[in-house]
């Protein structure tokens, strides 16, 4: 487990799944299996991205700016390739898998954010 893994975010990560495959389940609907992909990927852009902010924490502005600049277009092509992959061979599950990525965005942001005010660095 890496160190921006802590335990409170693999518990996130592994709840939202199982409550993905649980709606999957009731519903009966294998079209909500688009949102798991989507929420893993959520999460893995927002660990990204913190990962890449730590690093240019101490660097020179211009060179802190080349790398994230880098990193983004890295993320970004990340999502591109998930997204038309998911297109071209489940085209149904996309609406699902963009949801998936909003809600994998959002809680592990708010727990990024949870996290850092209550370690009193914020």
């Amino acid at each position: 487990m890496a160190l921006w893994m802590t335990k409170n975010n693999l518990i996130l990560l592994l709840v939202g799944t199982s409550f993905i495959l649980m709606g999957v389940a009731v519903t009966g609907n294998s079209n909500l299996l688009g949102a798991l992909p989507g929420y893993v990927l959520g999460f893995l852009l927002t660990f990204w991205l913190h990962r890449d902010t730590l690093r240019s924490v101490d660097d020179e502005v211009v060179i802190a700016i080349k790398r994230m600049r880098r990193s983004f277009f890295a993320r970004l092509g990340m999502v591109t390739l998930v997204v038309v992959a998911v297109g071209r061979f489940q085209a149904a599950w996309l609406f699902p898998l963009a949801l998936g990525i909003a809600l994998g965005l959002a809680i592990s942001l708010m727990a990024s954010i949870k996290n850092i005010l209550s370690s009193g660095k914020g």
